[in-house]
């Protein structure tokens, strides 16, 4: 039997109720799994019975004659974005935590609160999501086209996230909760269930850290199960213009800016010390140009293939250090929201 346990990063005390960081050293809280790899998606997870939206989605991976990549723009939403509110929404319904008709806020650059606001218009809540003055204006379209509101802040994107919190509200900033990044597993044994071989290479854009958090956590699961051999190399890649991981890694004194893959915010981690010790362990981390990011994106749209400058990034990455067929792209965000 699956089970997973929530507890402090940095002290290790158990979460007690619905607290976003640990009541005895302010940590963000993790979750890790254990147990039996099940094939039955669902069974994977045990802190809710039924999800709001199926869990085994399996977006497609398709071959070129250079990689491999996995469109996590088939999500609802068009971002991967969906499977983690799915675990996180799932599991606050399941535990009563939301009701209809509550007053919830969230902060996000635009594919979180989208995301957000389609499962809050499906469980009846009233939502808020609170963005910056620059976000991107589709986006915003998207988020209000599901009926919730919108508050735009002109500050950092650390003002943006206090508005959300104190705004009165039931704050639910999915960066606190470990059951969203938790629903990324599930792109990991999509890959280990849709391909035959192992890729050497995992490419996934890089801006807090939930992404490759959830991938990781994972593989980790397959790996613990053996069946997986080893966890291929897993790559964070981030704009250079806004590279707050990279930076932190690499000793480097610089402020985020504004970068035309907007949905990388460039922000430090949340949880930072875990993911530099995955990094360093599994991965690298790496920095793209914003001339190569627009290159990428019009070389994948030459291809037939629509996706973000956020996600087009990893394809720079690919052509920057020159990695093989056996290289598994992280498509997400259809370009679309780009237009």
């Amino acid at each position: 039997m699956v089970l997973t346990k929530v507890f402090c990063s940095k002290c290790g005390a158990t979460r007690e109720n619905f607290e976003l960081v640990c009541t005895t050293c302010g940590s963000p809280f993790i979750i890790k799994v254990s147990g039996p790899y099940e094939k039955n998606t669902v069974s994977n997870y045990d802190y809710f019975e039924t999800p709001i939206i199926p869990i085994n989605l399996k977006t497609p991976i398709i071959e070129t004659n250079q990689f491999m990549a996995k469109f996590e723009f088939y999500n609802p939403t068009l971002s991967y974005k969906d499977r983690g509110m799915n675990t996180l929404f799932s599991f606050l319904k399941y535990k009563k935590f939301l009701q209809e008709g509550d007053e919830v806020s969230e902060d996000s650059s635009g594919n979180a609160g989208a995301s957000f606001a389609m499962f809050s218009k499906i469980l009846g809540l009233k939502a808020t999501v609170f963005t910056s003055v620059s976000a991107n204006p589709n986006k915003m379209k998207q988020i209000e086209g599901y009926g919730s509101r919108t508050e735009r802040i002109n500050g950092s994107r650390k003002d943006v996230e206090n508005s959300a919190k104190n705004s009165g509200l039931k704050y639910l900033g999915h960066q606190y909760w470990p059951e969203f990044y938790d629903g990324f597993r599930v792109i990991a044994y999509e890959i280990y269930e849709q391909m035959e071989h192992m890729p050497d290479n995992i490419l996934i854009p890089f801006s807090t850290g939930t992404l490759y958090l959830g991938i990781f956590e994972g593989f980790s699961h397959l790996l613990q199960n053996g069946l997986i051999e080893s966890i291929p190399t897993l790559w964070a890649i981030q704009p250079e213009k806004a590279s707050g991981m990279y930076n932190r890694l690499n000793n480097i004194d610089r402020e985020p800016e504004p970068s035309i893959a907007d949905a990388l915010t460039g922000v430090l981690p949340l949880r930072y010390s875990l993911l530099s010790s995955i990094i360093k362990t599994y991965g690298r981390c790496e920095v793209i140009s914003e001339n190569e990011i627009i290159d990428a994106k019009q070389y994948l749209l030459n291809l037939g293939i629509d996706c973000e400058y956020s996600s087009a990034i990893t394809y720079a990455a690919l052509k920057k250090f020159n990695l093989g067929k056996s290289s598994l792209l992280i498509l997400t965000g259809h370009g679309i929201k780009n237009l």
